[in-house]
């Protein structure tokens, strides 16, 4: 873990305010929908009986996973989430580029859908900077309470 006191480059913290900015819209919709949600998740995982309190714990669940890759590019330069998060947005992106004609002619856009993926896409952006390419190059001096 690089030491918190380390300055980071201000596109790694915009890539980290950003990236969860855009992780934000489906846990609050998934919040304020759950009867919807849970409607859906018993015909994704019929066996299991969803309660409100679960639906909370499965929203709260994928937060938390789009939580790692943030923490693992500010707090540790792990150039592999570079990539993994570069991947994920990719696909996003791909996903929502192929629905979109249907959304479009349906009447179906989702404004906060659109704004996520673009959130999405701007903090990949913001990975690829030549202050981000210095900050996952260069991994600081050896912490001294690193025991090996």
């Amino acid at each position: 873990m690089i030491p918190l006191s380390r300055r980071r480059p201000r596109s790694i913290t915009i890539f980290a305010i950003a990236f969860f900015g855009a992780s934000l819209p489906q846990f609050i919709g998934g919040l304020f929908d759950i009867p919807g949600q849970q409607a859906y998740l018993q015909k994704l995982f019929p066996p299991f009986n969803w309660s409100r309190e679960w639906v909370i714990v499965w929203r709260s669940a994928w937060l938390s996973i789009a939580l790692i890759p943030i923490a693992m590019v500010w707090l540790s330069a792990v150039r592999f989430a570079r990539w993994m998060v570069t991947v994920m947005a990719l696909l996003k992106l791909g996903a929502l580029l192929m629905v979109l004609p249907t959304m479009l002619e349906y009447r179906l856009i989702k404004p906060l859908v659109l704004a996520s993926t673009m959130l999405d896409v701007f903090a990949v952006a913001l990975l690829f900077t030549p202050a981000s390419n210095r900050w996952f190059a260069h991994k600081g001096d050896v912490d001294p309470a690193v025991f090996e």
